[in-house]
This record gives C-alpha cells, sequence and structure tokens, in this order.
C-alpha cells in the first residue's frame, strides 16, 4: 500500500536544552541510535510523533529539518473527518492509541514515564512501541487512502508541514527595544476597553469566559442551530453593540498575553505551529498565537538585518471562493467588479458607506442564517426590507449550490473539499440548521485553507523570498528586491485563478501588516 520510502523515529528529548537527545531509527525490526543529521539528511519520509518538541533541537544541530516529515496525531486527526479527534487532542497523548495495536497498558504507561524522562530508556520496551507506532502508521496510509485523503495529504499537507516548520524553527525576529512599551500600551488599552465593556455591559471586572458569553446571548434570543459564538458576536447585530465589545476585548487579552510571553532578552520567537489546526485545515499558531494580536500592536514584529517585510493579502477571499465553486453569475458579478462588499451595500442594499454591515449580512447569508433572521438583521441596521429581501435572492445560482452540498451531505454522510478535507456527519435523520451551515462551511472555508497552503508552496519556489508568518489568508514575507512583492500577488492569484479552475480571477493585493 505504502509506495515511498519511509522510516519510523523515537526520540527521547533532554528536557534540560544540554543537548543529550537521542534517537533512534526502527529498521530490521530493531532500534538503530541515529543523529540529528542522520534524520535530516534521510531522502523518504521520517514518522514520529510529537515532533514539535524535537524540531528546533534538529534545526539547531543541522540548520535544516527532515523533508518530509509526518507526525502520528496530525496524521491520524487531520485525515478521519472527525472533529471529535481535534477537540480531545490536548487530553490525549500517542500511548492511548496504542493499545489498539496489541500493545499492553503497563507498557504504554512505562513507555509514557520513558519519553517524559521520569524512567530510564528500556529498549525493549522501545522497540516493542516503535513496532506499534509502524503498524499505526500503515493503517492510517490505508485508511487515508479509502477515504480519499492520502494524495493531498502527501501532495501539500506535508510540504507545507516542512515549510512552515522551518520557518518557525528559523525563528521571527522581534523588536525587543520596544517590547517593554508595547506591553504597557497593551495592559492600559486592555484595561481600559475591560472597564468600559463592564460598565456599558453590566458584566463583572474580568476577561469574560465563552459561557458568561454564551449565556448572555441566549438572554438576547439568538438561536441559530447551534452555529458557533464567534459567528453571532461577528456577523449579527447586538444591542449596545456587544458582538463587536466582546470580540475587541478578546482581542486585546489575547495581544496582552502574547507581548507578555515574549522575552527582552531574545530578539526572536518560535512558534509552535498547527498546519492543520482546525477541522477546516487552518493554519494557527501557539506560544505565541501572533496570529491573535490586533494590529496596533505587531510593529513588535520586525526584519532581519538587510531585508523588508512585506504583507500579501487575498481580496474578498471567500466570496472568490464561492463564486468558483458555485459558478453563480450574480456573485461571479461582483467579485469581479470591484470590491464586493461595497458594491452590495450600496446598489443592493441601498446604504452607502456601510461596507462592514453588507459584508456582515452577506457572509451571515452565505452560510445559511434564516431568511426571516436575515432580514430583521439587514432592518436592525438601517437596511429597508423590501429592498434587502429582493437582494438576497440574488444568487440563485448558488442557493442550489447549497442545496447540491447539503443534499450529498445528507446522502453520504461526508462532505469534502475540491481536494479531500472530508467531515463526517455524526448525526441521523434530516439536517439540522448547524449541519447544513458545517457542510457548506467545511466546503468553502476547507477550500479557502487549500488555496492558501499551495499558494504558500508557489511562493516557497520564488527567489528572494523568506516566509515570516502565515495570517490564515495572509502572509507576511521578507525580500530584499523592490520587484518580488508584485510577484508574491501575482504567485497568490495563480493559484486561487487554477485552483477554481478558471471561474474567477484570484485577487491578492499588498496589504498593512501593522501600523506605519
Amino acid at each position: 500500500m505504502i509506495d515511498f520510502e519511509w522510516k519510523l523515529l523515537l526520540f527521547l528529548k533532554d528536557f534540560t536544552g544540554r543537548g543529550s537527545d537521542t534517537f533512534y531509527w526502527l529498521a530490521d525490526d530493531q532500534l538503530h541510535e541515529t543523529s540529528a543529521k542522520e534524520i535530516v539528511d534521510f531522502p523518504g519520509v521520517v514518522v514520529c510523533h510529537d515532533f514539535w518538541l524535537i524540531r528546533d533541537v534538529l534545526f539547531d544541530q543541522t540548520q535544516d529539518l527532515p523533508k518530509a516529515l509526518i507526525d502520528l496525531d496530525e496524521f491520524r486527526m487531520s485525515t478521519s473527518g472527525n472533529p471529535e479527534n481535534r477537540i480531545s487532542r490536548e487530553r490525549v497523548d500517542i500511548t492511548d492509541e496504542l493499545g489498539r495495536y496489541e500493545v499492553k497498558s503497563d507498557v504504554s504507561s512505562t513507555y509514557k514515564s520513558m519519553f517524559l524522562r521520569g524512567t530510564l530508556f528500556n529498549a525493549d520496551i522501545a522497540r516493542e512501541v516503535a513496532r506499534a507506532l509502524s503498524k499505526m502508521f500503515e493503517e492510517l496510509c490505508v485508511v487515508a487512502a479509502e477515504n480519499g485523503e492520502l494524495a493531498r495529504y502527501m501532495g501539500v499537507e506535508v510540504p507545507v508541514y516542512h515549510l512552515l516548520q522551518k520557518a518557525m524553527s528559523s525563528g521571527i525576529t522581534i523588536d525587543s527595544s520596544h517590547l517593554s512599551e508595547k506591553r504597557k500600551e497593551a495592559e492600559y488599552d486592555y484595561y481600559f476597553c475591560l472597564k468600559s465593556y463592564s460598565e456599558k455591559h453590566d458584566l463583572p471586572l474580568e476577561t469574560p469566559t465563552r459561557q458568561m458569553i454564551e449565556e448572555r446571548v441566549n438572554e438576547f434570543g439568538f438561536d441559530l442551530g447551534g452555529v458557533s459564538l464567534e459567528y453571532v458576536l461577528e456577523f449579527l447585530p447586538h444591542k449596545n453593540d456587544f458582538g463587536n465589545d466582546t470580540l475587541a476585548l478578546w482581542n486585546l487579552d489575547a495581544a496582552k498575553r502574547v507581548l507578555s510571553s515574549l522575552t527582552l532578552s531574545s530578539n526572536q520567537t518560535r512558534p509552535i505551529v498547527d498546519v492543520f489546526g482546525s477541522r477546516t485545515s487552518r493554519i494557527h499558531l501557539r506560544n505565541p498565537a501572533l496570529q491573535n494580536m490586533p494590529k496596533k500592536y505587531r510593529s513588535i514584529v520586525a526584519a532581519r538585518k538587510g531585508s523588508n517585510l512585506c504583507y500579501v493579502d487575498y481580496d474578498q477571499y471567500e466570496v472568490g471562493i464561492m463564486a468558483g465553486l458555485s459558478e453563480d453569475p450574480e456573485l461571479i458579478a461582483l467579485y469581479c467588479a470591484g470590491d464586493m462588499y461595497d458594491l452590495f451595500s450600496t446598489s443592493h442594499l441601498g446604504i452607502a458607506g456601510n461596507r462592514q454591515m453588507a459584508k456582515q449580512l452577506f457572509l451571515s447569508y452565505a452560510y445559511g442564517m434564516s431568511r426571516k433572521a436575515l432580514i430583521d438583521a439587514a432592518a436592525a441596521l438601517g437596511a429597508d426590507r423590501e429592498r434587502a429581501k429582493a437582494a438576497f435572492r440574488l444568487f440563485s445560482a448558488y442557493e442550489e449550490w447549497k442545496k447540491t452540498i447539503c443534499a450529498r451531505f445528507l446522502k453520504e454522510g461526508r462532505i469534502e473539499t475540491i481536494r479531500g478535507n472530508h467531515f463526517k456527519r455524526n448525526g441521523q435523520g434530516q439536517l439540522s440548521a448547524k449541519e447544513r451551515r458545517s457542510a457548506v462551511s467545511q466546503v468553502v472555508q476547507g477550500t479557502a485553507s487549500l488555496i492558501f497552503k499551495m499558494a504558500l508552496l508557489e511562493v516557497s519556489t520564488l527567489e528572494d523570498v523568506t516566509i515570516i508568518l502565515p495570517m490564515h489568508d495572509a502572509l507576511l514575507f521578507e525580500h530584499r528586491l523592490k520587484e518580488t512583492p508584485a510577484r508574491v500577488v501575482k504567485a497568490f492569484e495563480k493559484v486561487m485563478t487554477e485552483q477554481l479552475l478558471g471561474r474567477i480571477n484570484g485577487k491578492a493585493s499588498i496589504g498593512q501588516f501593522s501600523p506605519t
């Protein structure tokens, strides 16, 4: 079944940082100690678990990483189609899976203790676990192939994993000279915002938890069939602007925590990157979560000496993908004509100069908000009810496309993007409102994640480009030559156009990563 060269790698990390890390190949049914250089030089696929623990160790010793690496946890999670695997990820480690491969519980617990350096290395225990992990990998390859996931995983996820892990190991330059100033600024902004938020919305003087906000939203009467809390806060109108205020406070809290995690003694940070960080395959960074930092504080990220930072961003990304997938002529026309949200606000809703409102309403519509709730929301934002009804009747081809997606989800019990990344249904009977939204979201946002990753691979082939920080549908990179940004924009547009079969021409532009 496996038609490529691969090796199973075990390691014991030296958590003291003194360089006593040890590495072992499983070969000829035996463990053989190896070195960082041999691991990086291996021409095939390196298979291991918890790679993030040794990523920087390998890079520091060799200035490189394995050309192709598969982390068993990531592989299992990202090809299963089961979102519960991601939810339970932080509570489950690889040893919890070993029982399925005839490894006794005492062997699993001993290996876990060895791995955490609580027990001395036992070659027999390690060898038994390595054999089980090899069986696990072989089984996962079979399952991934049966699910139509193996080609995408090997062709996209594995090379992107190498690209971004190496970029993060190389480090992101931090302007530590202004770090204290930014910390103080973020602390002040956060506590000022918190005080105003608490008084305005009659809530305790503390960052509200998700549970607190869910309870408040329920009090407001929002019942949308189980859509995400972020969806409700961002896209629906709230009394006293509660949704936007909550998101603003959460963003400031995130900025405060990110800036606090950076050290004054170092001008570099090396985030952990989850290349398959969500059900729809979005890239997430953590420790620190730089992607979550508001633009106001991003100037803390600096270019290396002699280089310039540049930020390329897809324009109206989700709308373009919806237009390309559905081939809706009205949607294509709006996307191609210019700023879709400005045009929709002015030409169809009759409210000039309210782009954000138009974006909220359109994306709420696009992901399946009920027609009544949609018109009520438009009226609350100042739109004429009859005109709003007419505006949302324009996209008949998109409506038919959504119906086909939901029909397929109902019939087959799964849905996928244009290239794998499927999502399995857990429920029975007719689709709920949440399931219909999830199906459409999986196809649109999963396709967006795929296109973005393929754009990263395309950009990585360009000379004079150093990838610094992926930002969901945008990229911060370094360059030296004046013409490089235009080449990166062209690469972004080319990939989107090709992946959507030329039904639309992808649009990207140079944006502003941080205030000048």
